[in-house]
């Protein structure tokens, strides 16, 4: 088979210069003939200047990153590290609108780090300037030639040495070398900041604070160089004459993803210091290929090769490269770009390995990157789609172990759901409630904030579920996964409501239709029948609760299959399994309308037109109730209800398009899929790359690399189906590394269409179910 990786080997720090001139053409998707606009402002109280990410190159190891600017004359770099929250575990409010900032004790936001700037002297004339990142190898850049030098610049957040390094070098006529002043600034004013040079001529930056929460953080900045001297002036390092230097970069807090330590670990210093020296005792080029080798055993998992965008747009840098592609959507002609939309895809993956790693907090509705003491919505974990939809390309595009930080999120933050859920539910009898549940906000120590996402946790069950399926880590799925799932379930056996003959007893807080035709509506159901009571289909305006929300209905259908199904790969709770089967089976099912549209609630009524989310059809995506080969009827609801959302307004939001891109794939419709794609490139795609709602959130990014994932492989339906959605602009193509369900990874070919060749590895199966070209076979699976 031929593969053609998207972003081969990239700049090195060795000399080689990447062209950013059009009329040369790099393999670099994400390269740009410009510097990023830097704006001094930073507009604060929740809605923020998406200036910030528009134009920024992204770097991060997880833990800790950074947004590059990449000036010539002035650089930029805006510090973040994922644990430097203010608020508590304490916080239970409905409205978190008074509870955000930087010094509150109880929901809080995700705080900036710092700012480093470095101001170079003797740049004021530039030329040949280029900027980019290598989603190859997880490396930013920039080279121009200034004041008479060719400038290199480099930039890594390392996994393995936990650090963040720049490096830059000169080379040149005009013999002056690299002068610059490097300080870290920081908009906590209680930070402290000292700067010194050792005998040896490292010079070092000290930053250190503590929020009003007791959080404390410290950062440590140490500089070194060739040919030239480092001094310590006032807040600053001053830099002359020298041929290249290296700055190490490590951040730290004393938080613990850890809710029995009280969110509390390690004090930060000795640990940000020791990794600052440990990397200074490593050559540049070993820890260059230490960081590079570990992001590519996950990065290099996957190779998508789409075909060969037209050579007039391959040349092109990334904001003139998009303005293209979105001009030739607008008049409806083909893009000709596919290794712009492989880029998307790859970018996706790279920024999940960047803001996801074990051993952290998972990726926040920013992902990593934050510049704001009140960004929006607090860059918090949303629970209604959002932090679910960062990890649904986790499982798919092979890179399971990103979703590690999820998993010990749910795991820790419901030991504080417990306490919160028992104070304001109780059980359907009147008693005290089990298990847990939460708002539709959470911060970094599990306190809650908004309004109640009541299938919140059953959503999270999903999740543990899915990592089960794809790795088939049974000790996994008996230690962590089935006890929450179980836990999950008590709450929901104690909280189903049963209906009255004919729904008489009924509940809702709409007033749009009588109550006599209601009645009328229900009156199919039969007595007993299972509804979640006082559900809010997310997020529809005025916010009214009502019984059997589809969204709510579906997430417990699914919460109770998988966990009986669980019972029965470990040989547990028979019994109890069997009846979380019989009371799945007991819960209202999806109803179809007199327009043959999925109601979204039991009640037939519109809602808000063209709404932004599509909750009654998680059966669909990203559950599985709902499929085309089992429930028809059902299928062409949906397919009808997606039809009737629209793509306009409202539902141009940057996890819309991704969402319904892997609806659109669920149900079969490659064309409408692939539609998708192209409207979140054209109308919710920033210069960088990154999606904005707006403003700036992740979650698009990475939901747009599953949903390019399920149009090329899906698995749910206990076989492996290969191009189940392949859309007719991708005639010819290939992917390799793909992940089916059952630690299965998927290598497939096709030209014109149809399948060409294929092969299935796996550690642990011998055989499986696959569908190919309009057939289904079993066939061998070879191992690794």
């Amino acid at each position: 088979m031929r593969w053609f990786d998207l972003a081969v080997l990239g700049w090195c720090f060795c000399g080689v210069i990447l062209p950013c001139v059009e009329g040369a053409e790099s393999a670099d998707v994400i390269r740009f003939d410009r510097e990023a606009v830097w704006k001094a402002s930073r507009p604060q109280g929740g809605t923020g200047d998406g200036s910030w990410a528009s134009d920024t190159l992204p770097i991060g190891n997880g833990r800790m990153g950074a947004m590059i600017y990449g000036g010539a004359q002035t650089d930029r770099l805006e510090l973040n590290e994922i644990s430097l929250w203010s608020g508590s575990s304490e916080s239970d409010v409905g409205d978190k609108s008074k509870h955000k900032g930087p010094d509150s004790l109880t929901f809080g936001s995700y705080q900036p780090f710092g700012t480093l700037t470095v101001s170079y002297r003797g740049h004021e004339e530039v030329k040949d300037y280029c900027r980019g990142l290598s989603l190859e190898e997880a490396v930013a850049y920039v080279s121009c030639e200034a004041g008479g030098a060719k400038v290199r610049r480099e930039y890594f957040a390392s996994f393995p040495d936990q650090v963040m390094v720049m490096e830059a070098s000169a080379s040149g006529s005009s013999g002056r070398g690299i002068s610059a002043d490097f300080e870290v600034a920081s908009l906590h004013p209680q930070d402290r900041f000292s700067v010194s040079v050792d005998r040896d001529g490292t010079g070092w930056i000290r930053q250190a604070g503590t929020l009003k929460n007791g959080l404390r953080y410290e950062g440590v900045y140490a500089l070194t160089c060739k040919g030239g001297t480092i001094a310590a002036e006032g807040n600053r390092l001053v830099l002359k004459g020298a041929k290249s230097y290296r700055l190490l970069m490590s951040l730290g807090t004393d938080y613990a993803l850890n809710a029995d330590c009280g969110w509390r670990g390690e004090a930060p210093s000795r640990l940000v210091e020791r990794r600052v020296k440990d990397a200074l005792a490593k050559s540049a080029d070993e820890l260059r290929k230490r960081h590079v080798d570990n992001y590519r055993s996950l990065y290099g998992r996957v190779v998508l090769d789409l075909g060969v965008s037209d050579s007039s747009v391959r040349q092109l840098p990334l904001d003139k490269r998009l303005a293209v592609y979105g001009k030739a959507v607008d008049g409806n002609v083909s893009p000709r770009d596919p290794e712009l939309e492989a880029a998307l895809f790859q970018f996706g993956r790279y920024l999940l390995i960047s803001s996801s790693r074990p051993g952290s907090l998972p990726a926040n509705l920013q992902g990593l990157w934050n510049y704001s003491l009140i960004p929006p919505w607090d860059s918090d974990y949303h629970n209604n789609i959002n932090v679910q939809m960062c990890y649904w390309p986790a499982e798919t595009t092979n890179l399971s172990e990103c979703s590690q930080p999820l998993m010990e999120f749910i795991r820790e933050t419901s030991k504080v759901a417990g306490p919160i859920t028992r104070k304001h539910f109780k059980a359907i009898g009147g008693g005290p409630v089990r298990g847990w549940t939460a708002r539709t906000a959470q911060n970094a120590f599990g306190g809650q904030g908004f309004s109640w996402n009541t299938p919140a946790s059953a959503w999270y069950a999903l999740h543990l579920w899915e990592h089960y399926l794809f790795t088939q880590d049974r000790e996994f799925l008996a230690r962590e996964a089935y006890p929450l799932m179980k836990e999950i379930c008590h709450f929901w056996e104690d909280s189903l409501k049963e209906l009255d003959a004919g729904g008489a007893n009924f509940q809702t807080e709409y007033k749009d239709v009588p109550r006599e035709k209601m009645l009328e509506q229900l009156k199919r159901l039969p007595k007993g029948t299972l509804v979640a009571p006082l559900g809010w289909s997310p997020e529809q305006q005025p916010e009214r609760r009502e019984d059997g929300v589809a969204h709510d209905q579906q997430i417990v259908w699914e919460l109770f299959s998988n966990t009986a199904q669980a019972a029965d790969v470990l040989g547990k709770d028979r019994d109890w399994a069997r009846e979380l089967r019989r009371k799945r089976d007991l819960l209202a099912k999806p109803v179809v309308n007199g327009k043959g549209r999925l109601q979204e609630w039991m009640i037939d009524r519109e809602g808000n037109p063209g709404h932004r989310h599509t909750s009654h059809l998680f059966a669909v995506y990203p559950g599985c109730w709902i499929s085309a080969e089992k429930t028809p009827e059902w299928a062409e609801a949906a397919r009808l209800s997606l039809i009737d959302r629209g793509t306009a307004g409202d539902a141009r939001r940057s996890w819309t398009w991704a969402w319904r891109a892997n609806l659109w794939a669920r149900l079969r419709e490659g064309d409408r899929a692939y539609a998708m794609v192209q409207g979140l490139l054209r109308h919710n795609i920033m210069k960088s790359m990154f999606a904005t709602h707006p403003p700036m959130q992740i979650d698009g990014n990475l939901g747009i690399a599953a949903g390019m994932a399920e149009m090329l492989v899906q698995s749910h339906a206990d076989t492996v189906e290969l191009l189940p959605a392949l859309p007719s602009a991708w005639k010819d193509g290939s992917v390799k590394g793909l992940k089916a369900r059952g630690n299965i990874t998927v290598d497939v070919d096709w030209k014109d269409g149809r399948v060409t060749g294929y092969r299935l590895t796996s550690p642990s199966v011998r055989s499986a179910r696959v569908r190919v070209n309009g057939r289904t076979e079993t066939v061998a699976v070879h191992k690794p």
